[in-house]
């Protein structure tokens, strides 16, 4: 994303980068056979590693230096949380709901995160207001 268009701000490449991956999760449910699925899957797939590396290069630019081990911390457990549940929930929907409406916990993700940065822009902007990164305390030198 960012070597499309280095003069991109990285929180508006995560919105994108996220929206692309809620985009291709819709032709999840659409897939009837194992290899329309893998093909789904695997278009969907090419969407995460540009949203890692636009996040980690936010928190990068966002977090203090003398911080950034805990702020990486932070979205490692953040994405491990993230599916685990995502696993629990699809495993729950799949067995009472069956496998095809699985996919659904994707599409409801996608569009959850998409709407969460989303609403996040100014805050990962930087604008002053936005965040509360300027009251952080820092260790003394």
């Amino acid at each position: 994303l960012g070597a499309l268009n280095p003069t991109m701000p990285p929180h508006r490449q995560l919105l994108i980068a996220v929206s692309v991956i809620a985009i291709t999760s819709v032709p999840l449910l659409l897939a009837d056979t194992v290899p329309l699925l893998a093909l789904a899957v695997f278009v969907s797939g090419i969407a995460i590693s540009p949203t890692f590396i636009t996040a980690f290069g936010l928190i990068e630019r966002r977090v203090p230096e003398s911080m950034l081990t805990e702020g990486v911390t932070w979205v490692m457990t953040g994405i491990g949380i993230g599916m685990a549940l995502g696993a629990f929930v699809s495993g729950w929907v799949v067995d009472n709901f069956g496998a095809q409406n699985g996919f659904w916990v994707s599409v409801a993700a996608g569009t959850a995160t998409v709407a969460t940065i989303a609403m996040g822009q100014r805050s990962l902007a930087g604008h002053k207001g936005a965040s509360v990164a300027g009251s952080i305390p820092q260790p003394a030198e």
